[in-house]
């Protein structure tokens, strides 16, 4: 076997224990929240040595840190792709976008725990706010563009500015989320991405996207 060849075993191995780690400790943030995560346990449910994962994640707010920052990346990711895809209309990106922010996987039940925890206590808040501030300001910006090239050169509709109507799109899904976590079965996703469009639909009744 050449070197090149274990290289690449040796880094997917690598990869997928990360990963393993990673998503054992969503499960365990899901499940007992901030304070009953520590390294013993982490290492326990995967079946992994202390070793081996302190070798990954020397401490258990490194791991922390690193499963909310995949978590963000993911979020990122998503919404810069549907947002830059030229080859859909305005209307049609923004309906893409809440449907993929309140799908699968995004809105992953689990997932959304580890959101909430990092929103919910405040050392972990600043830790938020420190990663993602400015990159959050670019989403709603994002949005805000969207409804510009729906407005006809209008900036304000229904007495809300667009930058008002892209931070309450933005705040409308957030709080589907935290819906989604605490009360379970209330509101279907289904529903909350039509309560999503036609908060838009409000604003743009001719757009058949809504």
């Amino acid at each position: 076997m050449s070197s090149n060849t274990q290289n690449t075993i040796r880094s997917e191995q690598k990869r997928i224990t990360r990963q393993k780690l990673l998503d054992t400790t969503i499960e365990i943030i899901a499940g007992e929240g901030l304070a009953g995560l520590t390294m013993a346990k982490v290492a326990e449910r995967t079946g992994l040595s202390r070793g081996i994962c302190n070798f990954h994640f020397e401490t258990k707010e490194q791991l922390m840190l690193e499963v909310f920052t995949a978590l963000y990346r993911e979020h990122e990711k998503a919404w810069r792709k549907i947002t830059s895809d030229e080859s859909l209309n305005p209307g049609a990106r923004l309906k893409m976008l809440i449907t993929t922010m309140l799908s699968l996987p995004i809105a992953d039940s689990k997932k959304l725990a580890v959101w909430m925890a990092f929103w919910g206590v405040t050392p972990h808040r600043k830790i938020y706010l420190e990663i993602c501030a400015s990159v959050d300001r670019e989403y709603e910006a994002e949005m805000e563009g969207l409804l510009r090239r729906l407005s006809d050169g209008k900036d304000t509709i229904n007495g809300m500015s667009l930058r008002a109507i892209a931070v309450a799109l933005s705040s409308m899904i957030d709080g589907f989320w935290i819906n989604h976590l605490i009360s379970p079965g209330c509101i279907t996703r289904k529903n909350s991405i039509k309560a999503c469009l036609a908060f838009l639909s409000s604003f743009f009744p001719e757009n058949r996207n809504f």
